[in-house]
Protein backbone atom coordinates (compact mmCIF):
# COMPACT_ATOMS: atom_id res chain seq x y z
CA UNK A 1 0.00 0.00 0.00
CA UNK A 2 2.88 2.39 1.19
CA UNK A 3 4.09 1.95 -2.60
CA UNK A 4 1.14 2.26 -4.54
CA UNK A 5 0.33 5.42 -2.12
CA UNK A 6 3.98 6.50 -3.07
CA UNK A 7 3.71 6.07 -6.86
CA UNK A 8 0.43 7.70 -7.56
CA UNK A 9 1.61 10.89 -5.35
CA UNK A 10 4.40 11.03 -8.13
CA UNK A 11 2.65 10.63 -10.66
CA UNK A 12 -0.07 13.23 -10.13
CA UNK A 13 2.45 15.66 -8.13
CA UNK A 14 5.53 15.44 -9.99
CA UNK A 15 4.65 14.00 -13.06
CA UNK A 16 7.07 11.14 -12.46
CA UNK A 17 6.19 7.29 -13.13
CA UNK A 18 8.54 5.68 -11.00
CA UNK A 19 6.86 1.96 -11.33
CA UNK A 20 7.54 1.55 -7.52
CA UNK A 21 4.29 -0.66 -6.87
CA UNK A 22 5.78 -3.38 -8.89
CA UNK A 23 6.53 -5.85 -6.00
CA UNK A 24 10.37 -6.68 -7.33
CA UNK A 25 11.01 -2.56 -7.24
CA UNK A 26 13.52 -2.40 -4.36
CA UNK A 27 13.05 0.10 -1.37
CA UNK A 28 14.75 3.34 -2.13
CA UNK A 29 16.35 5.84 -0.66
CA UNK A 30 13.58 8.48 -2.12
CA UNK A 31 10.74 6.53 -0.65
CA UNK A 32 12.17 6.35 2.79
CA UNK A 33 12.98 10.35 2.77
CA UNK A 34 9.60 10.79 1.45
CA UNK A 35 8.06 8.95 4.59
CA UNK A 36 10.36 10.62 6.81
CA UNK A 37 9.36 14.06 5.74
CA UNK A 38 5.58 13.77 5.53
CA UNK A 39 6.14 11.67 9.24
CA UNK A 40 7.92 14.65 10.56
CA UNK A 41 6.03 17.58 8.92
CA UNK A 42 2.74 15.74 10.62
CA UNK A 43 4.30 15.98 14.13
CA UNK A 44 5.22 19.65 13.49
CA UNK A 45 2.04 20.21 12.92
CA UNK A 46 0.85 18.44 15.65
CA UNK A 47 3.41 20.39 18.22
CA UNK A 48 1.76 21.85 21.10
CA UNK A 49 4.40 25.05 21.21
CA UNK A 50 5.41 25.91 17.57
CA UNK A 51 8.77 27.92 19.43
CA UNK A 52 10.34 24.33 20.32
CA UNK A 53 9.96 23.25 16.22
CA UNK A 54 11.44 26.82 15.01
CA UNK A 55 13.82 26.64 17.53
CA UNK A 56 15.10 23.41 16.40
CA UNK A 57 14.60 24.53 12.97
CA UNK A 58 17.12 27.64 13.62
CA UNK A 59 19.59 25.70 15.47
CA UNK A 60 19.33 23.15 12.58
CA UNK A 61 19.35 20.10 15.16
CA UNK A 62 17.05 16.96 15.87
CA UNK A 63 13.97 16.25 13.87
CA UNK A 64 13.79 19.41 11.82
CA UNK A 65 17.74 18.59 10.64
CA UNK A 66 16.48 15.43 9.60
CA UNK A 67 13.31 16.84 8.47
CA UNK A 68 15.80 19.55 5.91
CA UNK A 69 17.83 16.20 4.92
CA UNK A 70 14.60 14.27 3.73
CA UNK A 71 13.34 17.25 1.45
CA UNK A 72 16.64 17.10 -0.25
CA UNK A 73 16.65 13.78 -0.51
CA UNK A 74 13.14 14.12 -2.51
CA UNK A 75 13.85 17.44 -4.26
CA UNK A 76 17.13 16.52 -5.70
CA UNK A 77 14.90 13.58 -7.57
CA UNK A 78 12.18 15.63 -8.37
CA UNK A 79 14.59 18.18 -9.69
CA UNK A 80 16.41 16.08 -11.21
CA UNK A 81 13.78 14.21 -13.65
Amino acid sequence: MRRFSFDIICKFSFEIDIKCFIPSFPESKLIDSFDLASKLSVQRAMSLLRLIWKLKRLLNIGSEKKLKEAIRVVDNVVSWR
